[in-house]
């Protein structure tokens, strides 16, 4: 082998181990964290889903301390002081708001109520119950859980008789004058959530299923009774949060475990994990097409090197030929040009450490200070707004919903004309501070331009962040200030439509906050579409 040969032979191997070694930890490395961000979708869906189920149980507690309140004249719709009302009409009035409720509920089979003197009463959509002449509601156990209870009391998951649903029921006991004059109870039909579930789909293929404490299959979102009977004689409520890997007939399946709190009911995820890990396998072909591609590319830039390489070599041949001839003087001067041995690549590596590191703390600093509002701490205006956006992307990605909530300080320019910008600056610090305080980690928070302020409340339906919005509009009320002045706030909330984008978003929780303005201001306008519960 000549020393052209052994000299490309080994610079090909020089660059191509490093390129495949480089392409094994690369593919190894983003191998697995694809792997851990399917399993993370699937824990959002998972999630997702107990949201869905959580949000019916309390919207059925909520109805449940609504109509107490009905009773107890606590809703301020029947607030009455002047007049002595009797339980005659304290009862046609809960019973009236009852079937009212029953009828927009799709989720509630009905809404009964237990008095202390041993009677029922349902509302209209309640079929006959074929309850028995000696039948006693205070010696059920939702009555009596109900009375034990000092908020909404509810009951394991069963199947109902007469239609074979999976129900659930909640109670609560009504307190009036210091005694208890019944139990309110809502039965929950849970099944709707097979069409709900049935819309999560894991990489197009795997699906959902709910299953009781029994190891019985209560909720299918496809068609899982074969999948299950895999792990069906499996402890599966031994944790709350847990994969299972199991190989079938038709290949190696994936399952994600996740227990629904207060039901002791279980959420399952399955999928084939040859459909779980499709992603990971078209990255390796597009890693060995690269690998392949470089190759070529390097061969090419050989061959062409070789011409160079050549031409060098009939240089330094025509160079030492020279040399061994005794010119010695201006051809070592060349040769030394040709072969050169000085090497600074140690100083100019050091160099650039000590760059990296300073653009790196740079970069930070400049993150900071370009996505804060410098007196108020929270998000900017173009830092809120980015988030905005990527969260009307990722609604759409993952068919999810957000809430957007919008306030402004009322009359806030007679306080900085009145008691000075500085007080006007204290206000707003404040203010703001209490809102953090007051909000989760995932929400957002940003200054929109002045006394103009954006709450972002990501995964939250429009009835969750009209109650957010509230909580936050009487905390502000109820701040003490300097001057003994009261500071409020007018407030839009809007939740994302399917077809909105940034500007539609921003515009009509804009319209709304000005519409809580004109109406009175320290209030709450929100958008009028069909609020589905959080």
């Amino acid at each position: 082998m000549n020393i052209k040969r052994k000299i490309f032979t080994l610079t090909f191997f020089t660059a191509i181990i490093p390129i495949l070694i480089i392409s094994t930890i690369t593919f190894s490395i983003f191998s697995k964290e694809l792997k851990e961000a399917e399993k993370q979708k699937i824990n959002l869906l998972n999630q997702t889903i107990e949201k869905a189920v959580q949000r019916e149980i309390d919207t059925s507690g909520e109805i449940l301390k609504y109509l107490s309140d009905i009773y107890t004249n606590k809703h301020v719709g029947f607030k009455d002081t002047k007049v002595q009302v009797n339980n005659e009409i304290r009862l046609k009035r809960m019973l009236y708001r009852m079937n009212n409720i029953a009828k927009l509920e799709k989720t509630v089979k009905f809404i009964a109520f237990g008095t202390s003197d041993k009677k029922m009463i349902f509302d209209n959509l309640a079929q006959e119950q074929n309850l028995s002449a000696d039948y006693d509601p205070t010696t059920r156990p939702w009555y009596v859980g109900a009375v034990k209870s000092k908020g909404i009391y509810l009951s394991d998951v069963f199947i109902h008789t007469g239609t074979g649903n999976p129900i659930v029921t909640l109670s609560k006991k009504v307190v009036f004058n210091g005694e208890i004059v019944g139990v309110l109870a809502a039965m929950v039909d849970l099944s709707y959530l097979s069409d709900e579930i049935s819309k999560y789909k894991i990489n197009g293929t795997g699906s959902f299923f709910i299953v009781d404490k029994n190891n019985h299959i209560l909720i299918d979102g496809g068609d899982n009774e074969k999948n299950f009977s895999y792990i069906s004689k499996m402890d599966l409520f031994s944790k709350d949060h847990f994969g299972i890997v199991k190989d079938t007939p038709l290949g190696t399946k994936f399952y994600h475990m996740k227990k629904i709190k207060g039901l002791d009911i279980l959420l399952i995820g399955s999928i084939y994990e040859k459909d779980l890990n499709s992603t990971v396998l078209k990255l390796r072909s597009y890693t060995i097409g690269i690998v392949l591609l470089t190759i070529i590319f390097i061969l090419v830039v050989l061959s062409i090197i070789s011409r160079s390489f050549d031409r060098s070599l009939n240089r330094l041949s025509y160079i030492i030929d020279s040399i061994s001839k005794g010119n010695y003087s201006k051809n070592i001067d060349k040769l030394t040009e040709i072969i050169d041995e000085k090497n600074e690549l140690n100083f100019i590596k050091k160099a650039i450490t000590k760059m990296n590191y300073e653009i790196i703390k740079r970069e930070n600093d400049l993150k900071y200070i370009s996505e804060t509002d410098p007196l108020t701490k929270c998000y900017n205006r173009r830092a809120v707004i980015n988030l905005i956006e990527k969260e009307i992307d990722q609604s759409k990605f993952f068919d999810l919903n957000f809430s957007l909530i919008m306030f402004d300080l009322d009359k806030f320019k007679k306080v900085n004309d009145t008691f000075g910008h500085l007080f006007g600056d204290i206000v707003l610090k404040n203010i703001s501070k209490v809102i953090l305080e007051n909000i989760k980690t995932t929400d957002a928070f940003g200054r929109y331009g002045g006394e103009e302020f954006l709450i972002l409340l990501p995964n939250t339906r429009l009835s969750k962040g009209i109650i957010i919005a509230e909580r936050l509009r009487k905390t502000i009320e109820k701040l003490t200030w300097e001057y003994d002045i009261v500071i409020t706030v007018s407030m839009g909330v809007i939740e994302n439509l399917k077809n909105d984008n940034l500007d539609t978003t921003l515009e009509k929780v804009d319209n709304l906050l000005y519409k809580a303005k004109n109406n009175g201001r320290n209030r709450i306008e929100y958008q009028k579409i069909n609020i589905q519960p959080e």
